[in-house]
């Protein structure tokens, strides 16, 4: 039992609202993998049940869309009718995410590029698409006319 198991396990509720939702129903097996004392246990067992751990996840998943809308809008747009199951299986592969927009987006696009059976079609075009909004961010940021 560390704090660090107590903390860690904190933040992944934080980000999973399918963690909290299986904390809710058995939460003995969905807390086994921390190393927590009863007391600990006890405390995120009531926490997934407070209104705020539902908000939480939606900062949570509201930080992490705000990274892809930022850079990829027109493909989030083009991905809208199975954008959630996309970025819950995306962020069950990755659940830590990155902090740096560039990044992420580009995690997330190789991701859908090694996904694409999960894509509308057409596919093809939706990771052009993709490519090529990442590649207009990037040019934007190192543009010596567009830098600030």
């Amino acid at each position: 039992m560390t704090l660090a198991a107590f903390q860690r396990a904190f933040a992944d509720l934080a980000a999973s609202p399918t963690l909290c939702l299986a904390v809710r129903d058995r939460p003995d097996t969905a807390l086994a993998g921390y190393d927590l004392n009863k007391r600990e246990r006890d405390r995120l067992v009531k926490a997934v049940w407070q209104k705020g751990m539902d908000a939480n996840c939606t900062l949570y998943r509201a930080t992490r869309i705000a990274a892809l809308n930022s850079i990829a809008p027109l493909t989030l747009g083009a991905l809208k009718p199975v954008l959630r199951d996309l970025l819950d299986a995306y962020w069950a592969e990755h659940p830590v995410h990155d902090v740096r927009f560039l990044e992420e987006t580009t995690r997330f696009i190789d991701w859908l590029d090694r996904h694409r059976a999960r894509l509308p079609e057409p596919a093809d075009a939706i990771i052009a698409l993709a490519r090529r909004e990442l590649t207009a961010d990037k040019a934007r940021l190192t543009s010596p006319m567009l830098a600030g």
